[in-house]
């Protein structure tokens, strides 16, 4: 089968649409083709909510005047895949070209006639109601099988060398992260590893402000830190062995990097900011940490914890009350996907 993955700019897109080529890889043979969806200077989201719901027939010309591709140069896809909103009229005007191809979209889309998306892979429960729409986990490029089983934290003794990734992120959208709360993380992170041995292996991201990047090169010089990777030099791709530690700790404002840890079947401990817009995402991640991840326990494998107040002993509390996931998040993803396809589930 052939696919066709269309990637804009942003790792947290892209990979989604990785990810879901993946899956299909688990359902039959595949062949992947990849495009960069780059608009042109004109073509913004709401220019290309508006071309789509009032002039896009003509695919060819569309393609070519918002994203400067030739749909005649492409090899006929048997499958489109996408993530993130350049890709989304992209997808469906290649979808248009070669005759109603099946297109995948990873994420729920708001201002499109969605009846040429083919699916739509929602991370809210709610969305999941919407035509085409189906609740699955954000997918992604983590493979649980490169990594060692995590070593069980039950106890507060479990803690001492434990190994413990935080991926640090920014302010994003509807998720801002004022000052004190950035204070409230380099503190929580040596008292942890004051009071509990835990050995940090921290990241930062594109959206960490260069300050915050600083101040965790401090602690790692202090040796508070067994492993710190600044993204300023390390770049793209660099969390990913990080996957591989016994927890993981996300700053909220990324639910990919959430997901990425429970894919990776680690306990998660998500630090939230007191300065977030309730919307989509909260939804989302509220269902996240309500549901059993590893079955047929019933016990939580995440946890989201106020950055801002939250106590080493807190943090500690419970992170010990996690469990680590079980779920086959590419098998689920996989399972939904095969009906849609005209595939059989696994």
């Amino acid at each position: 089968m052939k696919l066709l993955v269309l990637r804009d700019k942003k790792p947290g897109h892209f990979n989604q649409a990785e990810g879901v080529a993946l899956a299909i890889g688990r359902l039959t043979p595949t062949e992947v083709a990849r495009l960069d969806i780059r608009p042109t200077w004109f073509a913004h989201d709401d220019v290309r909510k508006i071309v789509m719901r009032r002039y896009g027939r003509d695919a060819g010309k569309w393609l070519r005047s918002m994203y400067r591709i030739d749909a005649q140069g492409l090899e006929k896809p048997d499958v489109i895949v996408g993530s993130g909103r350049p890709t989304i009229a992209a997808g469906i005007l290649i979808s248009r070209a070669f005759g109603g191809v099946p297109f995948v979209y990873s994420g729920g889309i708001g201002g499109y006639d969605t009846r040429e998306v083919s699916l739509m892979i929602v991370a809210s429960p709610r969305a999941a109601g919407h035509p085409r729409s189906a609740w699955a986990p954000i997918p992604s490029i983590v493979d649980p099988a490169d990594y060692p089983a995590p070593r069980r934290l039950s106890s507060l003794s479990d803690l001492n060398g434990a190994e413990i990734a935080l991926l640090v992120g920014g302010t994003a959208y509807r998720k801002e992260w004022p000052q004190n709360e950035w204070d409230a993380l380099i503190a929580l992170v040596r008292a942890v590893a004051l009071e509990h041995g835990v050995r940090w292996r921290v990241t930062t991201s594109r959206r960490t402000p260069d300050e915050v990047g600083a101040r965790f090169a401090q602690l790692a010089a202090e040796g508070v830190l067994g492993e710190f990777i600044d993204y300023r030099s390390a770049g793209p791709g660099s969390v990913r062995a990080l996957f591989g530690a016994d927890a993981v700790v996300v700053t909220e404002d990324s639910m990919s990097m959430l997901v990425e840890g429970l894919t990776a079947k680690r306990p998660v401990v998500g630090l939230r900011s007191a300065k977030v817009h309730d919307g989509y995402a909260s939804e989302a991640i509220s269902a996240w940490a309500a549901k059993s991840w590893a079955a047929p326990s019933l016990n939580p494998s995440l946890a989201i914890l106020p950055l801002g107040t939250v106590s080493a002993d807190q943090f500690a509390s419970a992170l010990i009350k996690l469990e680590p996931p079980t779920l086959d998040v590419r098998g689920k993803l996989a399972r939904i996907i095969a009906p849609v396809l005209g595939l059989e589930a696994p």
